[in-house]
């Protein structure tokens, strides 16, 4: 198994949770080498062995740059397995910030290079200050518990711990100091607006607006007239001149007429059928066989159905191609050609029947053409 097309363009995911690890598979190499369209990026990924299998920094965690003495907190959006790489929103610059699912992305920095934040801590007052100090304190190293798969939400799950801080924590004693578990981003959940002027409220989409008309009970019934065209076109700009019976026929289910016959389910459908016609045919031809020996074995006289049922499916394939040939207007093609070309013909010889030459000097009338006495 690889790595698909699709899974390659769409790599970049907003999941929080691992629903699979299919992101440890091998990507094709012709996938990664082209040819692409211009101004197409080409697409990028890591070596198997380089690949993160669990993943403790997901989209909606705040993480540090390593090296930023800053110490900018940054907003995970996505993460891509493929490449190693997590993908930032913009900068958190003022307090109070709420993460908005609509703020445009930052920048794209490696899984190592992101610190996670834990949380936020009181420090002893430095200098003359009276007041605890806040600092943010990012986990320079985590660790994990055994993941186990969630039947209930199909995904793996496991927990998640801060070994190392930074800065450490307040009061940190090396004997005293446990892991800190640092929970999962919560997911927040779709809001719905209350519907405006504009919307379609809920009792009037599940109001029911028809009513099938009811049909014969048995088959000996009378069918019921089915109105006409004018009829029904006059019923709809003018219904008080024109009354529809109510018991007509009409069709409800119209899935298969208005559904593409070009799907690939379609397609599959047709072509299992178009399989189990065949098989069914030969079997004909081989019982057919094995009826009439005719001092044959039952191996010659299967080969020869076979022989036989071969010869009978290139024949329906030629009488296909010429159904096709004659459905998609070529017969026609063809017989408005010879037709015009008739009529060309018959134009030019009765042009020629009515040539009538002037009479010229230095004009010679051949013998044979001449009349004779008798005539």
């Amino acid at each position: 198994m690889s790595i698909t097309a699709r899974e390659l363009a769409y790599a970049a995911k907003t999941q929080i949770f691992t629903r699979d690890f299919r992101h440890l598979l091998p990507v094709p190499r012709f996938l990664i080498r082209g040819p692409f369209l211009p101004g197409q990026s080409r697409p990028k990924d890591t070596k198997l062995k380089d690949r993160i299998k669990y993943w403790n920094i997901v989209p909606g965690d705040f993480v540090k740059l390593r090296g930023d003495s800053k110490g900018t907190v940054h907003e995970v959006h996505k993460i891509n397995k493929l490449t190693n790489r997590v993908i930032l929103k913009r900068e958190i610059n003022k307090a109070g910030y709420v993460p908005d699912a609509q703020s445009g992305t930052g920048v794209s920095v490696p899984y190592s290079q992101c610190q996670l934040l834990v949380g936020k801590y009181e420090y002893p007052p430095e200098g003359s200050s009276t007041d605890p100090k806040v600092q943010n304190v990012f986990a320079t190293r985590l660790t994990m518990s055994q993941p186990y798969f969630n039947r209930k939400g199909g995904y793996w799950i496991w927990r998640r711990y801060a070994v190392n801080t930074s800065p450490k924590l307040p009061n940190y004693s090396a004997e005293k100091f446990s892991s800190i578990r640092i929970p999962w981003p919560k997911t927040t959940a779709v809001t719905r607006p209350e519907p405006s002027a504009y919307d379609t409220v809920e009792a009037v989409v599940n109001e029911v607006t028809y009513t099938p008309p009811p049909l014969p009970s048995t088959l000996m019934s009378p069918a019921p007239r089915v109105p006409s065209e004018h009829e029904y076109i006059t019923s709809l700009s003018k219904p008080e001149k024109v009354s529809l019976p109510r018991e007509s026929p009409v069709e409800v289910n119209l899935q298969k007429e208005l559904s593409n016959p070009h799907g690939r389910a379609k397609k599959q459908a047709r072509w299992q059928a178009h399989q189990a016609r065949t098989k069914a045919l030969l079997q004909e031809y081989i019982q057919a066989e094995y009826a009439n020996l005719a001092g044959r074995t039952r191996r010659e006289a299967r080969a020869e159905a076979t022989w036989k049922w071969q010869q009978r499916l290139a024949q329906d394939r030629k009488e296909e191609l010429k159904r096709r040939w004659r459905n998609r207007g070529a017969e026609a093609r063809l017989e408005r050609k010879a037709q015009r070309k008739a009529r060309k013909m018959a134009k030019r010889n009765e042009k020629l029947r009515n040539l009538v030459l002037a009479d010229e000097p230095n004009q010679f009338v051949p013998s044979s053409s001449k009349p004779t006495a008798s005539a």
